[in-house]
């Protein structure tokens, strides 16, 4: 049987409603489009990770390493011991993300990065950002192959996609791979706009989860979960 890992902080229900933390081995895809909270709801993951002693690495196609900083300082949640003391490594890919050639190498490359993939969470945000504008089968099989093989290990790893920006056969495979699917979406919900997330598969729980999690963000608060129901 596998281990939760913990992501639990203080005055914050989001561990409670996910069944207590994330399993180990789990692949986890958030699915969304713009604007839905998929970098949020990752980053939040992410600082409850840190906070119960979990190593990760975070990529994104969207900060530079001071954008990431200030970011999660503006939700209250500080990473910079984390970074100094290697508990996290963030890596910021938006300037390979400018010429075609560079991208088109950067797969091959970024899954033979060892240091990226040793920690207990691999966080990629998204990764519908850092695949080729084409991609072959075998190529996608090998990625699929690989976060399979790593999440055996024992590893959480995170993935964001915006369904819009990615091939519908690659996203069908990613989905097929994922152990956990969430999909964010904006609702009107009491005359205001809400967000919220939707467990829409999960293997392996090891608690009682909410099927839907309504949430908001707050500055210097972070991330809240709703009390009332979406409907």
């Amino acid at each position: 049987m596998g281990t939760l890992l913990k992501i639990q902080i203080p005055n914050d229900e989001l561990h409670r409603r996910l069944g207590g933390g994330i399993p180990s081995g789990s692949i986890m895809l958030i699915e969304g489009d713009r604007g839905t909270g998929k970098s949020i709801f990752s980053q939040r993951l992410l600082y409850g990770f840190l906070r119960n002693n979990h190593t990760a690495s975070y990529i994104s196609s969207q900060y530079t390493t001071p954008e990431f900083i200030n970011q999660m300082e503006s939700l209250g949640y500080s990473i910079i011991t984390d970074l100094i003391r290697r508990r996290l490594i963030f890596v910021s890919v938006y300037p390979l993300l400018v010429g075609v050639s560079k991208r088109e190498k950067f797969l091959t490359r970024f899954l033979s990065e060892s240091r990226i993939w040793d920690r207990d969470v691999v966080i990629i945000d998204s990764i519908s950002s850092l695949l080729p504008t084409t991609l072959d089968e075998d190529e996608l099989r090998r990625l699929a192959d690989h976060i399979k093989k790593l999440s055996s290990l024992g590893k959480v790893i995170m993935l964001t996609v915006n369904p819009n920006d990615i091939d519908g056969d690659i996203l069908r495979i990613l989905e097929e791979i994922s152990t956990i699917l969430v999909r964010l979406q904006v609702k009107v919900f009491g005359g205001d706009l809400k967000n919220s997330a939707t467990i829409v598969k999960y293997n392996n729980a090891m608690g009682i989860f909410q099927k839907i999690i309504p949430f908001r963000v707050e500055p210097r608060v972070g991330f809240i979960v709703e009390i009332a129901a979406v409907v």
